[in-house]
């Protein structure tokens, strides 16, 4: 699948959980989202430090909001048919967010706590040295979560029908003559 076809699957299938997505649909649609993200966030910081709140400030900040609403869905979607496509469920994206919030909460509670009481430095070293066990494990939980589902992401998906789907790459597969690939579907 090209970056044109990819993107526009994505778009197409914005909420379609079900079925499978084969690596190059994914990864387009994530090559072609990062570079519009960081494109608008050069600009973001080209225009608005240097000017004051203007037109175009306040225009491109609709512009970066829309595409963040507009693009956040089919790349949930499409992360979601990666996974079904390697014959995982697609809650381990949610575990993967799930964790990375409860780590997020619990870091910032506990340097709000020691920015309130003035002890951040005495919160660091604890933290450097294996104090606030319960922070470090959930850390680390998140990302061996966030590594699994990359390694995931990356994978080659599953040879002909899985539960989730027919095979995305199935007749393209025996076209190339995949020596993987055991007959149809």
């Amino acid at each position: 699948m090209n970056a044109i076809d990819a993107i526009a699957t994505c778009y197409r299938k914005s909420f379609h959980k079900r079925g499978r997505a084969s690596r190059s649909e994914f990864w387009w649609f994530a090559l072609y989202y990062l570079v519009l993200e960081v494109a608008f966030e050069l600009l973001v910081q080209h225009w608005t430090p240097h000017t004051p709140p203007s037109l175009v400030a306040g225009l491109l900040a609709v512009v970066v909001g829309l595409f963040a609403v507009y693009s956040f869905f089919p790349f949930v979607s499409a992360e979601v048919r990666r996974l079904h496509d390697v014959d995982r469920s697609g809650w381990w994206l949610v575990a993967s967010l799930l964790m990375g919030a409860l780590s997020e909460a619990a870091l910032g509670m506990d340097v709000m706590s020691a920015l309130a009481t003035h002890r951040l430095r005495q919160f660091v070293r604890a933290l450097m040295h294996g104090g606030h066990w319960g922070l470090t494990f959930a850390l680390f939980a998140t990302v061996a979560i966030n590594i699994t589902v990359f390694i995931f992401l990356v994978l080659p998906g599953t040879l002909g029908d899985n539960r989730y789907g027919p095979d995305p790459l199935g007749a393209g597969r025996a076209k190339r003559g995949d020596p993987r690939f055991v007959g149809g579907h």
